[in-house]
């Protein structure tokens, strides 16, 4: 067991400071797996999980000189994943099924989160709310009503393809709006 074990997150940051690597593992370690389920949480995607948790580490041994923090280092390392992970939605294609079922996927035990998935739930909603007309009652017949393309379409009287054509402009305005407006929701959090 490294001697550095026993000291606390602010102690091991001070030692990172004066690049003391064996501060960085025991971190890492600490840390590692609460951040991978934060953000599997959200992206249900290992490898890409696994990615962003070390990348959050590297930059962390390379900035650590800088890093002057006003919050704990659970509540920075905790933020700092969270932004990896929306900027890692902005950069990539988005899944469909990222949207389906999100604030059960988001729920935690902690306040935070809670408060974190009702905020984004309600965003989702005023996003899908601001859709053209038909575009979202499609997207939620889809959504909320789980109705195969086909099904809609029938109902609808319009071909399958409109309907598509519908769903896809949906999701693409929700990402992209999801994109910037979650990125605002963290800066103005931290």
């Amino acid at each position: 067991m490294p001697a550095n074990e026993g000291l606390t997150d602010e102690e091991l940051l001070l030692l990172l400071q004066s690049d003391d690597e064996t501060a960085l593992t025991v971190l890492y370690k600490r840390h590692w797996q609460p951040l991978f389920l934060q953000a599997y949480q959200v992206l249900k995607d290992k490898e890409a999980c696994k990615d962003l948790v070390q990348e959050l580490f590297t930059e962390l041994w390379q900035k650590s000189r800088r890093i002057q923090l006003t919050v704990s280092l659970k509540a920075y390392l905790s933020a700092s994943i969270r932004y990896k992970v929306f900027r890692h939605i902005r950069q990539n294609p988005v899944r469909e099924e990222l949207f389906d079922h999100l604030a059960t996927r988001m729920d935690t035990a902690s306040p935070e989160s809670e408060l974190a998935v009702k905020e984004l739930q309600t965003l989702l909603n005023t996003l899908i709310e601001t859709l053209p007309d038909k575009c979202r009652e499609i997207f939620r017949m889809s959504r909320e009503q789980h109705l195969s393309y086909k099904e809609i379409a029938i109902r609808l009287n319009v071909s399958v393809k409109t309907v598509e054509n519908q769903i896809s402009i949906a999701i693409r305005k929700l990402r992209s709006a999801l994109g910037y407006v979650l990125l605002l929701i963290f800066f103005v959090k931290s």
